[in-house]
């Protein structure tokens, strides 16, 4: 079983040796005699890394700030066959290399699988940088890789175990249906009720679709599966979400296109509606009040 330090994340593991992997310009306690050079192209991506997605346009930014300044922060990995093997700092890495920097610091520290694959997880939990399937998957990692218990994964990662059991039955949704979650078109609440279709995937992906399409609210989704399930009470009446005119669908798509996520234009009335910007994640949500100059509070 996991240490009980892990749930303080990759400072409690380390002991300070490094700062807590967050924004490169943060300057690490470091002993410096712990620092060596390694190729940046031989140090390997770990296999419990649970992010799948990548800001591309913070990589390079970060990428900037090493140009101009230097790593300021040693990538921490482990040894395995006689290869490093990424710990902490895939972002500094992908920056790293994109610069066609040949030699990158480390510092290199034994973990075992189990402490990597929790370290890596509550680390992106504390910058609330996974999707809700991302974080599904590694909890499921920990249950079936490592035989860990949900109330022993609820304890470490600070959530309760039915926060934890529901992420997890995310990964039974049909594959389309996982599409339009990681997508955000449908969010975890809906998703949430549309497992109650569980026998019938052709049934799961019409109603997610559907919700999907409408914009309906979670409390019409409860409705839509309700009906689907006991067909004999006849389907309820949700109104369907009204088509956008040309001129606003032009607009969604150039917005859509500036701030690098769907954006949509919700028509309340004649002259009302709402614009809603989606984000997956809070570098995002970070990435995208930078576009309209605001700095996110810490």
């Amino acid at each position: 079983m996991a240490r009980q330090a892990l749930g303080k994340g990759l400072g409690a593991l380390i002991k300070k040796t490094v700062a807590k992997d967050t924004e490169e310009t943060q300057q690490p306690q470091v002993d410096e005699s712990r620092i060596i050079l390694a190729k940046a192209d031989e140090i390997l991506t770990s296999p419990f890394q649970p992010r799948r997605r990548f800001n591309e346009e913070q990589i390079s930014e970060l990428a900037d700030s090493i140009r101009e300044r230097g790593l300021l922060q040693p990538l921490i990995v482990r040894l395995v066959d006689g290869k490093y093997e990424l710990i902490a700092g895939e972002r500094r890495l992908r920056a790293v290399r994109s610069l066609g920097m040949t030699e990158v610091k480390i510092v290199v520290h034994d973990a075992s699988d189990l402490e990597v694959a929790e370290l890596t997880l509550i680390e992106n939990l504390q910058r609330e940088d996974l999707t809700p399937l991302e974080e599904a998957e590694q909890y499921k990692l920990l249950q079936t890789q490592f035989g860990m218990k949900q109330e022993v994964i609820a304890r470490h990662v600070g959530k309760s175990r039915v926060v934890v059991a529901n992420m997890v039955r995310l990964l039974d949704l049909a594959a389309p249906v996982k599409e339009l979650l990681e997508k955000a078109e449908i969010s975890v609440g809906h998703a949430k009720v549309l497992l109650q279709i569980k026998d019938d995937e052709a049934a799961q992906i019409a109603a997610a679709t559907r919700v999907a399409e409408q914009g309906l609210t979670v409390r019409q989704t409860e409705q839509l599966v309700k009906a689907i399930l006991n067909p004999e009470n006849g389907m309820p009446h949700i109104p369907v979400k009204r088509a956008l005119p040309e001129a606003y669908e032009q607009v969604c798509r150039q917005l859509s296109s500036d701030f690098g996520t769907k954006v949509n234009i919700n028509l309340k009335g004649k002259n009302n509606g709402v614009i809603e910007i989606p984000y997956i994640g809070k570098d995002e949500l970070v990435r995208i009040l930078q576009l309209f100059g605001i700095n996110f509070p810490h």
